[in-house]
């Protein structure tokens, strides 16, 4: 701990730190406490909730390392207690209030939130609250997806802010009137101990907290704890770079594509995200409101700049600037429908925000090597409701697609089926657990060969499974969802490739029984015989015992040019059957024999033949010329970083972006992608995984940026083929004066 931070503290510095790691485990021992009470796998097993730890005004001390927006909602629920509640129907000791409305605080109606009062005596002196995915809560469609809803209105039913437990014991006429609206009220009613019992942890963790230390001592040590992380995140502020970065990404839905952009602003201690210009609200479904908006952006900086600093989001909130417009599809406004925010439009802004900063810190000297790639850009799910052979009902989501892929970093891949970045403690359930749970057998469960993003460190790998019903005759109902199908939503950066796309086929009327009957298990959907279906982002469909099903979902993109990996590592990547031959050739230019050693010299004749074809496929930089010969330079020593390959020279009048080869693209005063060579390609281009089934054509193309002398490729981007060039990443002219090399 830093002098400075020492000395702004309430407390000393050895009871700080013995406080604000108490209270961090009392937050971990509430959530944990969640996942031991919960019957649901959604708990149990892949831990989609949160905790969190509030002041008594309701600023979030602490949350979990669980699902980051289940949490950081908490607050707009207590503070909308505090001033909607308070008189009436007031706080008690024991009380616990129950909401599921988007509009006042949660993600989406089925993330349904708990909060209640810490008392200290007479004195409410803090707050804490629990968060939990809940399988269903009613609706016209089971499950999380209302894929038919004209606004929230047809979505699920809204319930609360309500005091369900008064001075410790429930209340049977409202919990009664919560569960009726469910098609699984048991399982939803052990939910809802869950977390209430989560509450109850806390608060007594925190009374005990209280007659070791003192309430005063407590409460000094929360607020402490919110103004060292803000103290610390400001520092690493200074550290980084001053200047703007952008991207653009899209949300499928239906026949329509909406567009989401973020510009982020760093200006010394502050960062601000800028939403403006996404896209209308769509009617239903995929939006989110302001709160989940937050909670992304919020998500988003804890995970990427927060490695060493407690994850406070009311420190976080003081640094960071969120800026949004009503009525668009990141904030949404009423009645608009949000059925599906947290894996459309909150998973969305958690890609732009994070993007944009791994853009940051990879022009950062000093943590460049924090820099990340996209990482999983959105999971493909599903939901299956039914009865089994003995007429009970079951019902639930798959969550294997959370196992994707993430982000490649400047001097290491990308984690294979690495998870996503909302959750650092989230898993997948077994394969045997779902087998136990709902009629399927799995064919297999596998990492995808060819998903990660290439680069010259490659993307994590995703996951891929196929599976068929089993047991019953019938899945009466099978709800598919996701977006990211046409085109990949898990960016590259620096040069490197996104990733692949999610995929949804079933194989309809196969012969799967006959070729179990005859001892063999198919490993490929390609050896069963059937009729295919092909899906887009959204489905409610069915399945039967002859059909097979097999989903595809995302890696991670990956960092800096493919052709500049080393061969070793694609050899590598081919033993563990992570690349196949056919694309360690045409992406990264790397030709293996038929033992997998690679074929050293004609990998770099397939390398000077790609950069021909690049050449050849390029177009003129859009704007003509380029900037004056400074001679020779050392990128390294001499350069302004920008990215991978790209720099700013500032050795003479004015800055110029230079390439690491030397080549100086032109004035800083340009976009640089106005200066660089751009060729345009189908998406297929990526991988054999991208989009492979062409669904809705060809609406998003694959934009490659070159050094116009090298050809390294700079950048990539996914676009609609009439949207523009994104200007993504520049560095302010004044921070580059403040070097003293620029008159």
């Amino acid at each position: 701990m830093s002098s400075a931070v020492k000395s702004g503290l309430r407390l000393d510095p050895q009871t700080f730190e013995i406080l604000r790691h108490r209270l961090w485990y009392i937050n971990d021992e509430g959530a944990l406490t969640i996942s031991r009470v919960s019957g649901s796998p959604v708990a149990t097993e892949v831990f989609d909730m949160n905790a969190g730890l509030m002041t008594g005004e309701g600023d979030l001390v602490y949350i979990d390392n669980f699902i980051c927006a289940q949490a950081t909602t908490l607050a707009s629920l207590v503070k909308h207690l505090r001033a909607e509640q308070a008189e009436n129907p007031g706080f008690e000791p024991g009380d616990v209030f129950l909401c599921n409305d988007p509009y006042i605080s949660v993600c989406h109606q089925t993330c349904v939130q708990v909060a209640g009062p810490i008392f200290h005596g007479d004195d409410l002196v803090g707050w804490t609250g629990a968060s939990l995915h809940a399988i269903d809560t009613g609706g016209p469609t089971a499950g999380q997806v209302q894929l038919d809803a004209a606004d929230i209105h047809g979505e699920q039913p809204l319930f609360g802010p309500v005091k369900v437990v008064e001075k410790g014991s429930f209340r049977r006429d409202v919990e009664s009137t919560y569960l009726k609206n469910s098609r699984l009220p048991d399982l939803l009613a052990l939910d809802l101990r869950a977390k209430v019992a989560a509450v109850d942890v806390i608060r007594r963790r925190m009374g005990d907290a209280f007659d070791e230390f003192g309430v005063e001592t407590v409460l000094a040590g929360m607020a402490d704890i919110i103004d060292y992380a803000e103290t610390l995140l400001r520092a690493r502020l200074r550290e980084m770079p001053d200047g703007t970065w952008r991207h653009r990404g899209y949300i499928e839905f239906g026949d329509k594509v909406y567009d989401c952009h973020v510009t982020m602003i760093k200006e010394g201690e502050r960062l601000t995200f800028d939403f403006g210009d996404t896209a209308e609200q769509a009617p239903a479904t995929i939006n989110c409101t302001v709160h989940g908006l937050r909670g992304g952006v919020l998500a988003a900086v804890l995970v990427y700049l927060c490695w060493d600093i407690p994850w406070s989001p009311a420190a976080i909130s003081r640094v960071v600037d969120v800026k949004s417009r009503p009525g668009t599809v990141v904030h949404a406004a009423w009645p608009a429908g949000v059925s599906k925010s947290t894996t459309t439009g909150i998973w969305e802004v958690r890609n732009l925000a994070s993007i944009t900063i791994g853009k940051m810190l990879a022009a950062s000297e000093r943590h460049r090597s924090r820099a990340m790639a996209g990482w999983q850009g959105v999971k493909a799910l599903e939901e299956l409701f039914g009865k089994d052979d003995d007429g009970r009902p079951f019902g639930g989501p798959l969550l294997d697609g959370m196992a994707g892929g993430s982000g490649a970093m400047p001097g290491r891949d990308g984690i294979d089926t690495g998870g996503h970045t909302s959750s650092l403690r989230a898993t997948i359930a077994n394969v045997e657990s779902y087998e136990y749970r709902y009629p399927i057998l799995y064919l297999y469960r596998r990492q995808t060969q060819d998903s990660g993003g290439p680069g010259k460190f490659r993307g994590g790998a995703g996951v891929s499974m196929m599976y068929t019903a089993h047991g019953v005759e019938n899945i009466d109902t099978k709800i598919l969802h996701t977006f990211g199908v046409e085109q990949p939503e898990s960016p590259g950066l620096c040069g490197g490739l996104p990733s692949c796309t999610n995929s949804f086929v079933i194989l309809r009327d196969s012969d799967v029984r006959e070729r179990f009957g005859s001892g063999r298990m198919p490993a490929e959907l390609g050896e069963i015989e059937g009729d295919l279906e092909i899906f887009g982002a959204y489905a409610n469909t069915s399945m039967t015992s002859d059909d097979v099903y097999r989903v595809v979902s995302m890696g991670g993109g990956g960092y800096g040019d493919p052709i500049e990996r080393d061969p070793a590592l694609v050899a590598d990547d081919y033993e563990r059957m992570l690349v196949s031959v056919e694309w360690a050739e045409r992406v990264y230019g790397v030709v293996l024999g038929e033992d997998g050693i690679v074929d050293e010299a004609a990998t770099a004749a397939r390398r000077e033949a790609i950069r021909a074809e690049r050449r050849a496929a390029a177009a003129a930089p859009l704007v003509p010329g380029h900037g004056e010969d400074r001679g020779e330079w050392d990128a390294e020593a001499d350069g302004v970083r920008l990215g991978e390959a790209l720099f700013y020279d500032v050795s003479g009048a004015a800055p110029v972006y230079r390439s690491r080869a030397g080549y100086v693209l032109g004035p800083a005063t340009h976009a640089w992608h106005e200066l660089a060579a751009i060729a345009r390609f189908p998406v297929q281009r990526i991988g054999p995984e991208v989009n492979a089934n062409h669904v809705n054509g060809e609406r998003f193309e694959l934009r490659e940026l070159y050094c116009p002398s090298s050809f390294t490729l700079l950048g990539a981007e996914i676009a609609r083929k009439e949207d523009p060039i994104l200007f993504d990443a520049e560095l302010s002219l004044d921070a580059l004066a403040s070097t003293g090399a620029v008159a």
